[in-house]
């Protein structure tokens, strides 16, 4: 969820179901893991170090190709089987401001609680509409999130607060930032793993 550098798009074909093109998007950042996830939009993230190599990173994508399509085919089939909104174009977009004017002001409460508790600051807060983040600090401490977020329970929407704030003290996905998200957070592990589960569906 911090912010990340640009990085090169590629179209990764699997032999195993040939009719199936994954578009892959590659992000290198000063991170000292790679990672792979499945986004809402059924596209692939892969992010990796800046040392990493384009040949390298295709061979850790051939290595998971297995896992690669068992979850893009979970995630489809899901997206496939969630209900059918009948709320007009009209309706959505009023309803949608109506949850972003919700979530400037939700936010900004939140933020103020948990920044005391971690021993951080903040310089701004901006309510998004991002389609595969949930939030993002940058190093100046500017904070955003997805408005989307008001519509899951509110243990979930704290996580994603504390996910961003510790960044203030950890630039990284290191294991002393998920020390500090799990001093605040114990259960962080279940409420990001309900936010992997269930983000797809946190739509009007």
């Amino acid at each position: 969820m911090s912010k990340m550098l640009s990085g090169k798009n590629w179209l990764f074909t699997t032999p195993v179901i040939p009719s199936l093109s994954i578009p892959v998007t590659l992000v290198r950042s000063r991170r000292k893991t790679w990672s792979i996830s499945i986004e809402t939009d059924l596209t692939i993230l892969m992010k990796v170090p800046l040392s990493v190599s384009d040949n390298r990173a295709r061979q850790i994508l051939s290595s998971k190709e297995s896992w690669i399509i068992k979850k893009y085919t979970e995630l489809k089939k899901a997206r496939e089987n969630m209900p059918v909104s009948s709320l007009t174009p009209l309706q959505k977009k009023a309803l949608e401001q109506r949850y972003r004017q919700a979530a400037k002001e939700y936010f900004p409460s939140r933020v103020a609680y948990y920044e005391q508790i971690i021993g951080v600051t903040h310089a701004s807060i901006r309510i998004r509409d991002q389609k595969t983040r949930w939030g993002s600090c940058s190093s100046k401490g500017n904070l955003n999130f997805n408005w989307r977020l008001m519509l899951a329970p509110p243990r979930v929407l704290d996580y994603v607060v504390v996910h961003e704030l510790c960044h203030r003290k950890e630039m990284n996905h290191s294991k002393a930032f998920w020390d500090a998200v799990e001093t605040v957070l114990p259960d962080y592990v279940q409420l990001r793993k309900w936010l992997k589960d269930n983000g797809g569906k946190l739509t009007l």
